[in-house]
Protein backbone atom coordinates (compact mmCIF):
# COMPACT_ATOMS: atom_id res chain seq x y z
CA UNK A 1 0.00 0.00 0.00
CA UNK A 2 1.33 3.40 -1.02
CA UNK A 3 -0.47 6.45 0.38
CA UNK A 4 -0.56 9.77 -1.42
CA UNK A 5 -2.83 11.29 1.25
CA UNK A 6 -1.60 14.87 1.84
CA UNK A 7 -0.06 15.42 5.27
CA UNK A 8 0.76 19.10 4.84
CA UNK A 9 -2.50 20.28 6.41
CA UNK A 10 -0.98 20.43 9.88
CA UNK A 11 1.84 22.65 8.60
CA UNK A 12 -0.70 25.27 7.58
CA UNK A 13 -1.53 25.66 11.27
CA UNK A 14 1.97 26.57 12.37
CA UNK A 15 2.42 30.11 13.65
CA UNK A 16 -1.28 30.66 14.27
CA UNK A 17 -2.88 31.64 17.54
CA UNK A 18 -5.34 29.13 19.04
CA UNK A 19 -8.24 31.29 17.85
CA UNK A 20 -6.85 31.41 14.30
CA UNK A 21 -6.19 27.68 14.43
CA UNK A 22 -9.79 26.91 15.34
CA UNK A 23 -11.06 29.10 12.49
CA UNK A 24 -8.73 27.39 10.00
CA UNK A 25 -9.25 23.70 10.82
CA UNK A 26 -12.82 23.50 9.39
CA UNK A 27 -11.51 24.92 6.12
CA UNK A 28 -8.86 22.20 5.81
CA UNK A 29 -10.99 19.09 6.35
CA UNK A 30 -14.10 18.37 4.29
CA UNK A 31 -14.46 14.85 5.70
CA UNK A 32 -15.04 14.43 9.42
CA UNK A 33 -14.80 18.19 9.85
CA UNK A 34 -16.58 18.08 13.22
CA UNK A 35 -14.20 15.45 14.57
CA UNK A 36 -11.18 17.41 13.37
CA UNK A 37 -12.54 20.65 14.81
CA UNK A 38 -13.42 19.07 18.14
CA UNK A 39 -9.99 17.45 18.45
CA UNK A 40 -8.36 20.81 17.73
CA UNK A 41 -10.53 22.54 20.32
CA UNK A 42 -9.80 19.93 23.00
CA UNK A 43 -6.06 20.06 22.30
CA UNK A 44 -6.08 23.87 22.50
CA UNK A 45 -7.96 23.88 25.77
CA UNK A 46 -5.57 21.33 27.28
CA UNK A 47 -2.51 23.29 26.15
CA UNK A 48 -3.96 26.50 27.59
CA UNK A 49 -5.08 24.83 30.86
CA UNK A 50 -8.66 25.92 30.20
CA UNK A 51 -11.52 24.12 31.97
CA UNK A 52 -13.98 21.84 30.21
CA UNK A 53 -17.48 23.04 29.42
CA UNK A 54 -19.67 19.95 30.10
CA UNK A 55 -22.99 21.21 28.64
CA UNK A 56 -21.34 22.49 25.46
CA UNK A 57 -19.14 19.40 25.18
CA UNK A 58 -22.17 17.10 25.48
CA UNK A 59 -23.70 18.99 22.56
CA UNK A 60 -20.47 18.73 20.60
CA UNK A 61 -20.59 14.98 21.22
CA UNK A 62 -24.02 15.04 19.58
CA UNK A 63 -22.54 16.73 16.51
CA UNK A 64 -19.77 14.14 16.47
CA UNK A 65 -22.27 11.27 16.50
CA UNK A 66 -24.37 12.92 13.81
CA UNK A 67 -21.25 13.18 11.68
CA UNK A 68 -20.48 9.49 12.21
CA UNK A 69 -23.96 8.57 10.98
CA UNK A 70 -23.59 10.93 8.01
CA UNK A 71 -20.16 9.60 7.01
CA UNK A 72 -21.24 5.96 7.24
CA UNK A 73 -24.55 6.58 5.46
CA UNK A 74 -22.80 8.53 2.73
CA UNK A 75 -20.55 5.57 1.95
CA UNK A 76 -23.38 3.05 2.29
CA UNK A 77 -25.61 4.92 -0.14
CA UNK A 78 -22.90 5.91 -2.64
CA UNK A 79 -20.37 3.04 -2.59
CA UNK A 80 -22.16 -0.09 -1.44
CA UNK A 81 -24.61 -0.15 -4.37
CA UNK A 82 -21.64 -0.26 -6.75
CA UNK A 83 -20.40 -3.42 -5.06
CA UNK A 84 -23.76 -4.98 -5.96
CA UNK A 85 -23.89 -3.63 -9.50
CA UNK A 86 -26.53 -1.05 -8.57
CA UNK A 87 -26.60 2.70 -9.01
CA UNK A 88 -25.92 4.91 -5.98
CA UNK A 89 -28.83 6.51 -4.16
CA UNK A 90 -27.85 10.10 -4.91
CA UNK A 91 -31.24 11.50 -3.91
CA UNK A 92 -30.94 10.06 -0.39
CA UNK A 93 -27.35 11.33 -0.09
CA UNK A 94 -28.42 14.84 -1.13
CA UNK A 95 -31.23 14.79 1.45
CA UNK A 96 -28.80 13.55 4.10
CA UNK A 97 -26.24 16.27 3.44
CA UNK A 98 -28.89 18.99 3.37
CA UNK A 99 -30.31 17.77 6.67
CA UNK A 100 -26.90 17.42 8.34
CA UNK A 101 -25.99 21.02 7.56
CA UNK A 102 -28.89 22.33 9.66
CA UNK A 103 -27.92 20.98 13.08
CA UNK A 104 -25.26 23.46 14.23
CA UNK A 105 -27.58 26.43 13.77
CA UNK A 106 -30.06 25.07 16.30
CA UNK A 107 -27.38 24.16 18.86
CA UNK A 108 -24.85 27.02 19.01
CA UNK A 109 -25.00 30.77 18.57
CA UNK A 110 -24.28 31.54 14.90
CA UNK A 111 -23.59 27.83 14.39
CA UNK A 112 -20.11 28.28 15.92
CA UNK A 113 -19.64 25.00 17.79
CA UNK A 114 -15.87 24.62 18.00
CA UNK A 115 -14.48 27.93 19.23
CA UNK A 116 -13.01 28.80 22.61
CA UNK A 117 -15.89 31.23 23.15
CA UNK A 118 -18.71 29.17 21.59
CA UNK A 119 -22.11 29.74 23.21
CA UNK A 120 -24.86 27.14 23.52
CA UNK A 121 -28.18 28.19 22.05
CA UNK A 122 -30.32 25.07 21.75
CA UNK A 123 -33.62 25.24 19.90
CA UNK A 124 -35.16 22.06 21.31
CA UNK A 125 -38.14 22.03 18.98
CA UNK A 126 -36.00 22.43 15.87
CA UNK A 127 -33.52 19.84 17.12
CA UNK A 128 -36.28 17.32 17.78
CA UNK A 129 -37.66 17.80 14.29
CA UNK A 130 -34.26 17.35 12.65
CA UNK A 131 -33.51 14.19 14.64
CA UNK A 132 -36.88 12.74 13.65
CA UNK A 133 -36.18 13.51 9.97
CA UNK A 134 -32.76 11.85 10.23
CA UNK A 135 -34.25 8.76 11.84
CA UNK A 136 -36.80 8.39 9.08
CA UNK A 137 -34.25 8.95 6.33
CA UNK A 138 -31.74 6.41 7.66
CA UNK A 139 -34.43 3.84 8.42
CA UNK A 140 -35.97 4.13 4.95
CA UNK A 141 -32.86 4.46 2.75
CA UNK A 142 -30.62 1.89 4.47
CA UNK A 143 -32.88 -0.50 6.40
CA UNK A 144 -36.14 -0.26 4.41
CA UNK A 145 -38.03 0.32 7.65
CA UNK A 146 -36.27 -2.47 9.58
CA UNK A 147 -33.71 -0.50 11.61
CA UNK A 148 -35.11 -1.32 15.05
CA UNK A 149 -35.33 -5.01 14.27
CA UNK A 150 -31.77 -5.02 12.95
CA UNK A 151 -30.52 -3.29 16.08
CA UNK A 152 -32.11 -6.02 18.23
CA UNK A 153 -30.32 -8.89 16.44
CA UNK A 154 -28.07 -10.83 18.84
CA UNK A 155 -26.77 -13.79 16.80
CA UNK A 156 -26.36 -15.15 13.29
CA UNK A 157 -29.61 -17.11 13.37
CA UNK A 158 -31.56 -13.93 14.09
CA UNK A 159 -29.60 -12.20 11.35
CA UNK A 160 -30.67 -14.91 8.89
CA UNK A 161 -34.31 -14.38 9.91
CA UNK A 162 -33.97 -10.62 9.36
CA UNK A 163 -32.37 -11.14 5.95
CA UNK A 164 -35.07 -13.53 4.71
CA UNK A 165 -37.12 -11.76 2.06
CA UNK A 166 -35.61 -8.40 2.99
CA UNK A 167 -35.18 -5.91 0.11
CA UNK A 168 -33.22 -3.29 2.07
CA UNK A 169 -29.86 -2.15 0.69
CA UNK A 170 -28.18 -3.33 3.89
CA UNK A 171 -29.81 -6.75 3.63
CA UNK A 172 -28.91 -7.08 -0.05
CA UNK A 173 -25.24 -6.46 0.70
CA UNK A 174 -25.15 -9.00 3.54
CA UNK A 175 -27.07 -11.45 1.34
CA UNK A 176 -24.37 -10.95 -1.27
CA UNK A 177 -21.66 -11.99 1.16
CA UNK A 178 -23.48 -15.23 1.96
CA UNK A 179 -24.23 -15.90 -1.70
CA UNK A 180 -20.56 -15.46 -2.66
CA UNK A 181 -19.38 -17.30 0.48
CA UNK A 182 -17.26 -14.26 1.35
CA UNK A 183 -18.17 -13.94 5.02
CA UNK A 184 -14.55 -14.47 6.14
CA UNK A 185 -12.82 -12.81 3.17
CA UNK A 186 -9.94 -10.64 4.36
CA UNK A 187 -9.65 -12.39 7.73
CA UNK A 188 -6.26 -11.76 9.33
CA UNK A 189 -4.41 -11.52 12.64
CA UNK A 190 -4.36 -7.73 13.13
CA UNK A 191 -6.06 -6.75 16.38
CA UNK A 192 -8.26 -3.77 17.09
CA UNK A 193 -6.61 -0.82 18.77
CA UNK A 194 -7.13 -0.85 22.54
CA UNK A 195 -8.45 2.19 24.35
CA UNK A 196 -5.63 4.57 25.24
CA UNK A 197 -5.45 6.26 28.60
CA UNK A 198 -4.20 9.78 28.03
CA UNK A 199 -1.09 9.58 30.26
CA UNK A 200 -0.05 6.35 28.53
CA UNK A 201 -0.46 7.82 25.06
CA UNK A 202 1.31 11.01 26.17
CA UNK A 203 4.29 8.98 27.40
CA UNK A 204 4.33 6.84 24.26
CA UNK A 205 4.42 9.89 21.97
CA UNK A 206 7.31 11.36 23.94
CA UNK A 207 9.42 8.35 22.92
CA UNK A 208 8.48 8.49 19.23
CA UNK A 209 9.72 10.20 16.11
CA UNK A 210 6.44 12.08 15.69
CA UNK A 211 6.74 12.44 11.91
CA UNK A 212 7.22 8.70 11.51
CA UNK A 213 4.47 7.88 14.01
CA UNK A 214 1.96 10.07 12.18
CA UNK A 215 2.76 8.29 8.90
CA UNK A 216 2.90 4.72 10.22
CA UNK A 217 1.54 4.53 13.77
CA UNK A 218 1.98 1.50 16.00
CA UNK A 219 1.30 0.55 19.59
CA UNK A 220 3.65 -1.61 21.67
CA UNK A 221 5.52 -2.54 18.51
CA UNK A 222 2.42 -3.87 16.72
CA UNK A 223 0.10 -2.66 13.97
CA UNK A 224 -3.54 -2.31 14.97
CA UNK A 225 -6.75 -1.38 13.25
CA UNK A 226 -8.99 1.48 14.34
CA UNK A 227 -12.43 0.97 12.80
CA UNK A 228 -16.13 0.68 13.67
CA UNK A 229 -15.47 -3.03 14.12
CA UNK A 230 -13.32 -2.23 17.14
CA UNK A 231 -16.08 -0.10 18.66
CA UNK A 232 -18.77 -2.71 18.03
CA UNK A 233 -16.92 -5.96 18.71
CA UNK A 234 -18.36 -6.36 22.21
CA UNK A 235 -21.95 -6.32 20.91
CA UNK A 236 -23.54 -9.80 20.78
CA UNK A 237 -24.10 -10.00 17.01
CA UNK A 238 -20.65 -8.70 16.11
CA UNK A 239 -18.98 -10.92 18.72
CA UNK A 240 -20.81 -13.95 17.31
CA UNK A 241 -19.80 -13.12 13.73
CA UNK A 242 -16.18 -12.53 14.72
CA UNK A 243 -16.12 -15.80 16.61
CA UNK A 244 -17.08 -17.63 13.43
CA UNK A 245 -15.57 -15.50 10.63
CA UNK A 246 -12.87 -13.47 12.37
CA UNK A 247 -12.41 -9.89 11.18
CA UNK A 248 -13.62 -10.77 7.69
CA UNK A 249 -16.16 -8.93 5.55
CA UNK A 250 -19.36 -10.00 7.28
CA UNK A 251 -18.30 -8.75 10.72
CA UNK A 252 -17.01 -5.49 9.20
CA UNK A 253 -20.10 -4.59 7.20
CA UNK A 254 -22.41 -5.67 10.02
CA UNK A 255 -20.45 -3.50 12.48
CA UNK A 256 -20.91 -0.41 10.33
CA UNK A 257 -24.64 -1.08 9.99
CA UNK A 258 -25.01 -1.70 13.70
CA UNK A 259 -23.18 1.53 14.52
CA UNK A 260 -25.47 3.51 12.21
CA UNK A 261 -28.58 1.96 13.75
CA UNK A 262 -27.34 2.27 17.33
CA UNK A 263 -26.41 5.95 17.07
CA UNK A 264 -29.54 6.91 15.15
CA UNK A 265 -31.80 5.25 17.74
CA UNK A 266 -29.86 6.69 20.69
CA UNK A 267 -30.19 10.17 19.24
CA UNK A 268 -33.93 9.87 19.89
CA UNK A 269 -33.00 10.11 23.58
CA UNK A 270 -30.46 12.91 23.36
CA UNK A 271 -29.77 14.25 26.82
CA UNK A 272 -30.74 10.98 28.51
CA UNK A 273 -27.76 8.83 27.51
CA UNK A 274 -24.09 9.72 27.06
CA UNK A 275 -21.98 8.80 24.05
CA UNK A 276 -18.39 7.59 24.11
CA UNK A 277 -16.61 10.79 25.15
CA UNK A 278 -13.64 12.42 23.50
CA UNK A 279 -10.78 13.23 25.85
CA UNK A 280 -7.87 15.62 26.26
CA UNK A 281 -4.71 15.86 28.32
CA UNK A 282 -1.86 18.28 28.69
CA UNK A 283 -0.79 21.62 30.03
CA UNK A 284 2.06 24.13 29.94
CA UNK A 285 1.62 24.71 26.23
CA UNK A 286 1.15 21.12 25.03
CA UNK A 287 -2.24 19.54 24.34
CA UNK A 288 -3.27 16.03 23.32
CA UNK A 289 -6.77 15.05 22.20
CA UNK A 290 -8.44 11.77 21.28
CA UNK A 291 -11.73 11.82 19.38
CA UNK A 292 -13.74 8.81 18.10
CA UNK A 293 -14.25 9.84 14.47
CA UNK A 294 -16.44 7.90 12.03
CA UNK A 295 -13.66 5.69 10.66
CA UNK A 296 -11.72 5.27 13.92
CA UNK A 297 -9.61 7.09 16.46
CA UNK A 298 -8.42 10.61 15.60
CA UNK A 299 -5.46 12.03 17.55
CA UNK A 300 -4.34 15.68 17.62
CA UNK A 301 -1.23 16.91 19.44
CA UNK A 302 -0.17 20.55 19.49
CA UNK A 303 2.58 22.59 21.10
CA UNK A 304 2.29 26.33 21.71
CA UNK A 305 5.20 28.72 22.07
CA UNK A 306 4.67 32.41 22.87
CA UNK A 307 0.95 31.97 22.27
CA UNK A 308 1.30 30.51 18.78
CA UNK A 309 1.33 27.01 17.32
CA UNK A 310 4.90 25.72 17.25
CA UNK A 311 4.15 22.10 16.38
CA UNK A 312 0.99 20.30 15.25
CA UNK A 313 0.51 16.57 14.65
CA UNK A 314 -2.49 14.59 13.45
CA UNK A 315 -2.88 10.82 13.40
CA UNK A 316 -5.97 9.83 11.41
CA UNK A 317 -7.64 6.39 11.38
CA UNK A 318 -6.48 5.87 7.80
CA UNK A 319 -2.85 5.77 8.95
CA UNK A 320 -3.59 2.84 11.28
CA UNK A 321 -5.82 0.94 8.87
CA UNK A 322 -3.82 1.44 5.67
CA UNK A 323 -0.42 1.06 7.34
CA UNK A 324 2.04 -0.74 5.03
CA UNK A 325 1.89 -3.74 7.37
CA UNK A 326 -1.61 -3.09 8.72
CA UNK A 327 -5.04 -4.64 8.56
CA UNK A 328 -5.82 -3.90 4.90
CA UNK A 329 -2.39 -5.11 3.77
CA UNK A 330 -2.78 -8.33 5.72
CA UNK A 331 -6.35 -8.73 4.53
CA UNK A 332 -5.32 -8.31 0.89
CA UNK A 333 -2.51 -10.81 1.35
CA UNK A 334 -5.05 -13.31 2.68
CA UNK A 335 -7.31 -13.13 -0.39
CA UNK A 336 -7.74 -16.26 -2.50
CA UNK A 337 -9.64 -16.27 -5.80
CA UNK A 338 -10.10 -18.40 -8.90
CA UNK A 339 -9.39 -15.55 -11.32
CA UNK A 340 -8.29 -11.92 -11.51
CA UNK A 341 -11.85 -10.57 -11.68
CA UNK A 342 -12.87 -12.32 -8.48
CA UNK A 343 -9.66 -11.19 -6.78
CA UNK A 344 -10.32 -7.58 -7.74
CA UNK A 345 -13.90 -7.75 -6.48
CA UNK A 346 -12.79 -9.21 -3.15
CA UNK A 347 -10.18 -6.49 -2.79
CA UNK A 348 -12.71 -3.76 -3.56
CA UNK A 349 -15.17 -5.13 -1.00
CA UNK A 350 -12.43 -5.27 1.64
CA UNK A 351 -11.19 -1.73 0.97
CA UNK A 352 -14.74 -0.37 1.09
CA UNK A 353 -15.45 -2.27 4.30
CA UNK A 354 -12.51 -0.56 6.03
CA UNK A 355 -13.06 2.77 4.18
CA UNK A 356 -9.90 4.79 3.45
CA UNK A 357 -11.77 8.16 3.49
CA UNK A 358 -9.96 9.15 0.27
CA UNK A 359 -10.07 7.97 -3.33
CA UNK A 360 -7.94 4.92 -4.08
CA UNK A 361 -6.58 3.09 -7.12
CA UNK A 362 -6.34 -0.69 -7.07
CA UNK A 363 -3.71 -2.28 -9.30
CA UNK A 364 -3.41 -6.04 -9.87
CA UNK A 365 0.05 -7.23 -10.86
CA UNK A 366 0.26 -10.58 -12.61
CA UNK A 367 3.16 -12.81 -11.63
Amino acid sequence: IVSTRPRAAAKVLLGKTPEQLLSTVPLLFSLCGNAQSYAALLACRAALDLPADPPADATRELLLQLETVREHAWRILLDWPGLLGRRPDKAAVAALLKLSARFKECLFDNGEAFKLDSRLQIDSAALGGLLAELNQLIDRAIFNGGMRKFQAIADEAQLADWLAGNAALSAELLHGLYRLDWQAVGRNHIRCLPAFDNPGLWTHLQTQDLSAFCRTPHWQGQCHESTPLGRQQSQPLIAALQNRYGNGLLARFAAVLREVAAITLRLERFGETAFEPASAYGGEGIGLAQVPAARGLLIHRLALRNGRVYDYRIVAPTEWNFHPAGVVTQGLNALRAVDADSLRRQAEWLINAVDPCVAYRLILIER
